[in-house]
């Protein structure tokens, strides 16, 4: 794993990275993927794991990562089995660059993921539907998504996607609830085969909770918009 991938959740990490900086406002963790709570991280040096017993309470945490003032993104992947809360770097409209200190970044247009840096299996741009195109199940479109392989040269992959209807689903995010429309995409690669499925929660028109495929290296990472 390279050292920006372990970079990418300093900013959210349980158990610390070693971090000289001063502490962050967002600067929060969720510990051992979720099963034991969560706790502050101090921003020092010598972070331990905090006590379970002791960490705050969700709402607690929610209250806290308000005060920062902006909005704040929680972030989730498997693939390296770290969880983090991420502020806004950079706003054009509805496209919205959420980054960590050390500069790893994921990018959204009203939710949906057009873009990562910093993460060694990055997506270099995507063309990618609208909230809209996503609630009108059942009609197909086009998402393209964009690559550098080994050699730096452009890969180009063409998908056919649609949507269909899981129904209506209230979901917690971070001690909130929320009325969400959750839907299914499908995607079947025009040439060459394989297959993307994403998973979108859309309460009114914010997608606030989503499962995107990133990159074949890094597979699938979860999304939560905790505070608009």
């Amino acid at each position: 794993m390279k050292s920006s991938l372990a970079g990418l959740f300093c900013l959210a990490l349980l158990a610390g990275c070693g971090n000289d900086r001063a502490p962050n406002p967002l600067a929060a963790a969720v510990g051992a993927a979720a099963k034991t709570g969560m706790a502050k991280l101090k921003g020092k040096s010598d972070a331990t794991p905090a006590n379970p017993a002791q960490a705050p309470s969700p709402q607690d945490l929610r209250a806290e990562l308000a005060k920062a003032g902006q909005p704040i993104l929680l972030v989730s992947s498997k693939t390296l089995g770290q969880t983090g809360f991420l502020g806004v770097s950079d706003a054009k409209g509805g496209v919205l660059t959420w980054a960590t200190p050390d500069g790893a970044t994921f990018t959204q247009r009203d939710g949906v993921l057009i873009q990562t840096r910093g993460l060694g299996f990055d997506l270099m741009s995507a063309q990618v539907p609208s909230v809209g195109q996503l609630l009108r199940t059942g009609t197909p479109y086009e998402r393209v998504y964009f690559f550098l392989g080994p050699d730096d040269q452009g890969t180009r992959r063409t998908y056919t996607c649609v949507t269909s209807p899981v129904g209506r689903e209230s979901i917690d995010v971070l001690a909130r609830s929320h009325a969400t429309t959750h839907v299914t995409e499908t995607c079947t690669r025009s040439s060459g085969g394989g297959k993307v499925t994403n998973e979108f929660w859309i309460e009114g028109t914010t997608i606030r909770q989503s499962r995107q495929w990133v990159s074949a290296g890094l597979g699938y990472v979860d999304f939560a918009r905790v505070i608009d």
